[in-house]
């Protein structure tokens, strides 16, 4: 090994795993392309499909309404029977249609003959409308109106199905027609999410937008026409074809999916914009791609590295070190390290005439948890508290160790009796706020009892009395029934706390 770090053949074998490396991200980075647009199409795909088979399913029922009502009119005598049974004659049909607006049966002039939303009929006359002036010159079969604004609902935005009725010879004899709120598509709409900057619209084939999902006016877009748009335009001549193509609405270029409304002039679309659709695998693209730059870099550097190691060792005896000072089960400092961060701890104390606060944190009645459920789930408590107190002790400066057993040590540099107490406090709750999963039972049953001592450190001060005295207030907090915290009285006057 000595002979080939030092040889001259290390640049070769270094530029050969180099390439490798990143071979195998590019492929690795192509096929996540690959999967990740899939994705999108197939999001975009079942959005289409779904959103078109509710808005036929709805149109469908209430075309079918339409036509049991256009046969209902002409049947001699309706005019005879009750009210009650000319609305269910006319239209029962139609109640299970979700967002009707409301049925009527207009004349040959326009005006309410019948009415689905009130007995005798609203008032008002439609000879205006689209839905009523496309079928006085020969039936169009089921004709979907243009967006309007509902004279009986307050303005309420909505389109109509009407079918014509014709009389003997076919002469015009009015109109029968279903307003359908587009609250309809809006809640279907509002239902679907393809990410940022997709949109969903529904449009006329004559290019008039019913809805616009997401809007740019903030209202659906309801009634703008797109008829000279090149994408509506693609949509008409290539129905069902996927293509890109950037919007008039806000410029943005998108992958368009479309279909037809089965019975309907209605064309339902969906663009998914590329740059947000792949803009999360841009970002993961760019992250792996410099990490592996860097990993390639670090393998040069490591080749060089460990030529240096074979003269060097200083890097092992730092790890050592670092093994010499770590408590193994929980992963803090040991009882050496707390002795060597004590004493410059107790020496920057004197020197800046500084409070020191020491904390004995003690697991209670642990012995029952090793005598119940064994060594192992004891040494996996052990090791849960050992997470709760380091997260309890937040400040760069104070430290953490394992004192001995299940008993553990804080170092609270410029910390008075009130930061003591707070500190304490937060251990003690945090460690009884636990929540065991179903297999750490023993959690439920464990709690901490927490001596605390605070001095004004001189250079005389002692470090082993102030650790006795947490330990005689780690004793008082047992004693007054566990699961709390006792700060020692003697500290500068301050009064004896309890949790």
């Amino acid at each position: 090994m000595r002979r080939l770090i030092a040889g001259g053949y290390v640049p070769l074998i270094v530029g050969g795993l180099v390439a490798v490396i990143i071979a195998a991200q590019a492929l690795t980075l192509w096929r996540s392309y690959q999967a990740t647009w899939q994705l999108a199409l197939r999001s975009g795909e079942n959005a289409l499909n779904t959103l078109s088979s509710s808005i036929s399913r709805n149109l469908s029922l209430l075309d079918l309404s339409l036509r049991g009502a256009e046969e209902a009119v002409a049947t001699s005598g309706l005019s005879d029977i009750s009210p009650e049974l000319r609305q269910m004659v006319l239209f029962d049909r139609a109640a299970g249609a979700q967002f009707l607006g409301s049925m009527l049966v207009l004349n040959r002039d326009g005006s309410i003959v019948y009415d689905s939303g009130s007995v005798p009929p609203r008032v008002g006359n439609f000879a205006d409308r689209d839905y009523f002036t496309a079928q006085m010159d020969g039936s169009r079969g089921t004709y979907v109106s243009a967006p309007f604004e509902s004279r009986l609902r307050a303005g309420d935005p909505s389109i109509a199905l009407s079918r014509r009725i014709s009389g003997p010879g076919g002469s015009f004899d009015g109109v029968v027609i279903a307003a359908l709120r587009i609250a309809f598509f809006q809640l279907l709409l509002d239902n679907v999410d393809l990410g940022s900057r997709s949109v969903i619209a529904l449009t006329r084939s004559d290019g008039t937008v019913i809805l616009r999902h997401p809007s740019t006016d903030g209202k659906g877009n309801t009634g703008v026409s797109v008829a000279a748009s090149p994408v509506f335009q693609r949509m008409m001549t290539r129905p069902g074809e996927p293509f890109s193509d950037r919007s008039v609405f806000d410029g943005e270029n998108r992958y368009y999916l479309q279909t037809q409304i089965a019975g309907f002039p209605l064309l339902l679309s969906v663009g998914i914009s590329t740059q947000a659709a792949m803009g999360e695998w841009i970002e993961s693209a760019m992250t792996s791609s410099a990490l592996t730059l860097g990993m390639c870099v670090l393998l040069i550097l490591l080749v060089r590295a460990l030529r240096l190691a074979l003269m060097h060792s200083q890097e092992m005896e730092a790890q050592l070190e670092v093994l010499s000072v770590t408590d193994q089960l929980t992963g803090v400092p040991n009882r050496r390290a707390f002795d060597l961060a004590a004493a410059t701890e107790m020496r920057r104390a004197a020197r800046n005439r500084e409070c020191l606060a020491i904390l004995l944190v003690d697991i209670d009645h642990f012995k029952k948890v090793n005598d119940r459920y064994g060594h192992s789930v004891g040494d996996e408590v052990i090791a849960r508290i050992a997470k709760q107190i380091v997260r309890s002790v937040r400040r760069p400066g104070d430290f953490v160790a394992r004192y001995g057993g299940e008993e553990f040590i804080v170092i609270l540099p410029a910390t008075d009796g009130a930061g003591a107490t707070f500190i304490a406090e937060r251990i003690r709750s945090a460690v009884a706020s636990m929540v065991p999963s179903p297999a750490e039972a023993a959690l439920t049953q464990v709690t901490v009892s927490i001596g605390a001592a605070v001095a004004e450190v001189e250079p005389s001060s002692s470090l082993a009395e102030l650790v006795n005295r947490a330990d005689r207030a780690l004793y008082e907090a047992k004693g007054g029934g566990r699961n709390r915290m006792f700060i020692d009285p003697e500290d500068q006057g301050q009064p004896a706390a309890g949790g």
